[in-house]
C-alpha cells in the first residue's frame, strides 16, 4: 500500500514524496528503546533501578522511477537533496498528519533495477535522537485537541488556557512525562501579585515565586528558568520545578485572583 510521506526542513521547507515522484514502500517506526539498569538485591532478586528512553531507527523504504537514463540521474539527484543530512529534519506520515519524527539519515544505497529506469528499493534508515515522534501542534494552537479524537476526555474537553480560575486539569495526551529537564512545558502567568504558587497535586510538586507581578508584564516559567520580562527571577522562587505526567494532571494556583495562564507543549509518543 502506497503511503504519502512529507519531509519537512527546520526552516519550514516541506517535501511531499509522491508529488516528487518518489514512491513510498513503507514507512514503520518501531516501538520505544528503552534501556533499563537493573540491581541485584539478593541471589535471586533484581531491581529495576533506572529507566531511560534510547535512540531508535526507522527505516524508510522508497522506490524511484524516471523516464528515461538521463531522468534516473536526475531523480537521484532529487532524492539527494531531499534527504539531505547536513541538519536535522522531519519526517510526517500523512496518514497521522499530527505527527513528526525529528530525524538525520544514516548512509544508503541508490541501485538501479536491471537496466530499468527504475531504482531497487532503496532503504534509509532515519536515525531519531529524541526516540519519540512529537505533535506538530502545539497545546496553544488551534485545532491541537481535535486530532485525538476519543483519546481525550469525552466529558470535558481539554484546555490549556484558564482566566482566574484557580483549579483545573492539563491533560498530557502523549506517553511519556513532560519533565522539566528534558520537555518542559512553557509556563505563562499574567497576574496581579506579590507572591504566586503553582502546584501541581498529581505529582506533588509546588512551585512558588516569590516576585511582584503586575498585569502586563507575565511571568514565564520553562523548566527551571523563570523570567518577569527580560529579568530572571529563579533567586527569588523555592528552586522547584513542574512535572506532567501522561493523563490528567491537578493544578492549582494560590496568592492572586486576577490573572490569566497558559501552557503551552507539544505531545511525544
Amino acid at each position: 500500500m502506497t503511503e504519502s510521506i512529507i519531509v519537512q526542513r527546520l526552516d519550514g521547507t516541506q517535501y511531499n514524496l509522491d508529488d516528487l515522484g518518489i514512491r513510498v514502500i513503507s514507512f514503520d517506526p518501531p516501538g520505544p528503546n528503552y534501556q533499563y539498569t537493573f540491581t541485584q538485591m539478593s541471589r535471586y532478586s533484581a531491581v529495576v533501578t533506572d529507566t531511560q528512553m534510547q535512540q531508535t531507527t526507522i527505516p524508510l523504504v522508497v522506490q524511484v522511477r524516471a523516464h528515461d537514463v538521463y531522468d534516473y540521474e536526475l531523480m537521484r539527484q532529487r532524492v539527494l537533496k531531499v534527504f539531505a543530512g547536513y541538519e536535522p529534519f522531519y519526517v510526517i506520515n500523512a496518514r497521522i498528519p499530527f505527527l513528526r519524527w525529528k530525524v538525520v539519515p544514516d548512509a544508503y544505497e541508490f541501485q538501479r533495477l536491471s537496466n530499468f529506469w527504475f531504482s531497487q528499493p532503496i532503504t534509509i534508515n532515519l536515525l531519531c535522537a529524541d526516540g519519540a515522534a512529537e505533535t506538530v501542534l502545539t497545546t496553544l494552537d488551534q485545532d491541537f485537541v481535535s486530532a485525538f479524537g476519543y483519546s481525550a476526555s469525552t466529558t470535558e474537553i481539554p484546555a490549556y488556557s484558564f482566566t482566574n480560575r484557580t483549579s483545573f486539569t492539563i491533560w498530557n495526551g502523549g506517553t511519556i512525562p513532560l519533565r522539566a529537564e528534558e520537555h518542559p512545558v512553557l509556563i505563562t502567568l499574567d497576574a496581579k501579585a506579590s507572591s504566586v504558587t503553582i502546584k501541581n497535586n498529581t505529582t506533588a510538586q509546588s512551585l512558588t515565586v516569590n516576585t511582584a507581578l503586575s498585569r502586563g508584564t507575565p511571568l514565564t516559567i520553562y523548566g527551571l528558568k523563570m523570567m518577569v520580562g527580560s529579568k530572571s527571577v529563579f533567586v527569588n522562587s523555592n528552586h522547584a520545578y513542574l512535572d506532567f505526567v501522561p493523563g490528567n494532571n491537578s493544578i492549582s494556583i494560590s496568592g492572586t485572583s486576577d490573572f490569566t495562564v497558559s501552557f503551552k507543549t507539544r505531545f511525544y509518543y
